[in-house]
């Protein structure tokens, strides 16, 4: 049996101020602020690639400077009547919010009788709602409820709060505190602001695959998708749909099927997983018995497996391919939920809970394991192996010492499955493992990469490895956003007697708008 990782394997960082540029041939490699943008610095030339992203303090607006003028902010306000009032609310947003509508207006408006009346329902719908809060464990009626969710360190305040590499081309969407998204692109003159009334509380954004221009973006009262227009005139030029669904917000996930004919979103409000047919703009809702809310998905490479993660302990596998309806299977971390969760080569599955301290686990989906030794377990049976031991180890720095380790807030694993990056809930650091993993074997290699250090008063809040791998290029790109608005392109350069063109042998699975019409037609049919 292979030997468990440790941080304890890893070297510390210097003792300097020096921040962690890059990883070139094994070797991490340090500079100090006033070099950092030295054309002249080794790890430079690996970095032309890729659009060069600048986020200050200065830039992000206010809230209510950030907010879209619309129609209505162009002419002078009308007073409606309060029934008038409560009907609008009620077609835009439901009954329940036009009962707590109808109970803050003024009772000689609406007859005292209808007031006590909507007011005592008021009363039992909040009741009701805090009952099925404390049941889920996550409250989600509440601010803080996305922060826990969110695969940022420090969601509520952070500069940037998730970011997204386009998978085909080094375009990159940041989602910034001010509700805006800022698309910066190679070789592309400006930068795309894109702004919508109902773009509050961004917690995920996702490319849509072989589709150039178009964006998903997890929101507060649902899923807007976007078409973005680069250039000069991309700010007005570029326009959003809205896909809301009752019961279903806020949205913390949204996630493109590989081949970008379905969409994914997911609420801790809402047992369902809806999957979106965005050109229909219809969905159909996946429900599950156990483990409440959904807090995120995501999708395989090949696109033949979905992982979604509940609010609870449980989390599931579908299994998406072969034409068929889908199925699922259920699973469960020893504690807590699972924090977060990758796919990686050959149908490998990490993922890791939000214990403290944490573990990450792999899971080989492949069908057919052949295990010649059966060190495990018996061949064809599936079990999640403890790969690396996430337990707090300290370093000295020059201010003293930091810590590394405990409760995991992202991982990402890159597409060539060679690298893995951790950012951990109270580090101020990112770790970045070796990895392999065995097409054929319950086995993922570990070995220790490096520590990657920012200055002295910055930690990191979000990241994400560059999509558009080419295995003919003997480098890889971890972008991380800082707490200080610093995004940094983190170069990974292996020498290229080691570079190899392995690919991921899987068959891909289409999916059509017609295929959502099938899954619809067995959702009732498959097993709970």
């Amino acid at each position: 049996m292979a030997k468990m990782g440790s941080l304890c394997d890893f070297v510390g960082p210097p003792l300097t101020g020096e921040v962690t540029t890059g990883l070139i041939d094994d070797a991490p490699r340090y500079c100090d602020r006033s070099d950092l943008f030295d054309e002249v610095q080794p790890f430079a030339i690996y970095l032309r690639d890729y659009p060069q992203v600048t986020v200050t303090s200065d830039m992000l607006a206010t809230r209510d400077s950030a907010r879209t003028v619309g129609g209505r902010d162009l002419f002078l306000p009308v007073e409606d009547s309060a029934f008038k009032r409560i009907l609008s609310v009620w077609r835009e947003r439901g009954f329940v919010d036009a009962i707590r509508a109808a109970s803050n207006e003024d009772p000689q408006r609406i007859t005292r009788v209808l007031h006590w009346t909507v007011t005592k329902l008021k009363w039992t719908f909040d009741a009701i709602e805090r009952t099925i809060s404390r049941g889920e464990g996550i409250p989600t009626s509440r601010y803080e409820s996305v922060a826990d969710i969110a695969t940022t360190r420090d969601w509520a305040t952070a500069p940037i709060r998730c970011l997204c590499w386009h998978p085909h081309c080094a375009r990159l969407a940041v989602a910034t505190k001010d509700d805006r998204i800022r698309v910066f692109s190679k070789g592309t003159s400006g930068v795309a602001i894109l702004r919508h009334s109902a773009q509050k509380s961004v917690c995920s954004v996702s490319w849509r695959p072989n589709a150039g221009r178009e964006l998903a973006a997890a929101c507060q009262t649902g899923v807007l998708i976007w078409t973005v227009e680069l250039g000069v005139a991309s700010n007005s030029l570029s326009h959003a749909l809205l896909l809301r669904q009752r019961n279903h917000s806020p949205v913390t996930n949204v996630a493109w099927h590989p081949q970008g004919d379905l969409l994914i979103s997911c609420s801790p409000a809402d047992m369902n997983m809806l999957v979106w047919d965005v050109s229909r703009e219809i969905c159909v809702p996946f429900k599950r018995i156990g483990g409440n809310g959904l807090c995120f998905a995501r999708w395989s490479p090949c696109g033949s497996r979905l992982f979604s993660a509940t609010s609870r302990a449980i989390f599931r596998v579908w299994n998406t391919g072969k034409g068929t309806a889908w199925d699922a299977e259920k699973w469960k971390v020893p504690n807590g939920r699972v924090a977060d969760a990758c796919f990686g080569p050959h149908l490998t599955l990490l993922f890791t809970s939000t214990e403290d301290p944490a573990t990450v686990f792999s899971l080989p989906l492949q069908e057919n394991i052949f295990d010649v030794k059966d060190t495990i377990v018996p061949s064809g049976i599936k079990i999640a192996v403890p790969l690396i031991d996430l337990s707090r180890v300290y370093f000295p720095t020059v201010d003293g010492e930091i810590s590394v380790g405990g409760r995991i807030v992202a991982m990402d694993w890159d597409p060539s499955g060679k690298y893995l990056a951790i950012i951990f809930r109270d580090s101020p650091v990112v770790v970045l493992y070796r990895t392999r993993a065995i097409i054929g074997s319950r086995i993922t290699d570990v070995s220790p990469g490096c520590i990657i250090k920012g200055f002295s008063d910055e930690v990191p809040d979000c990241m994400q490895f560059y999509q558009n791998y080419d295995p003919d290029v003997n480098s890889i790109c971890l972008t991380i956003a800082w707490s200080s608005g610093r995004v940094q392109h983190f170069p990974i350069v292996f020498s290229s007697q080691r570079v190899t063109s392995r690919s991921m042998h899987s068959t891909t699975v289409r999916f059509g708008s017609s295929n959502l019409q099938d899954i619809s037609l067995h959702n009732y049919s498959l097993s709970h």
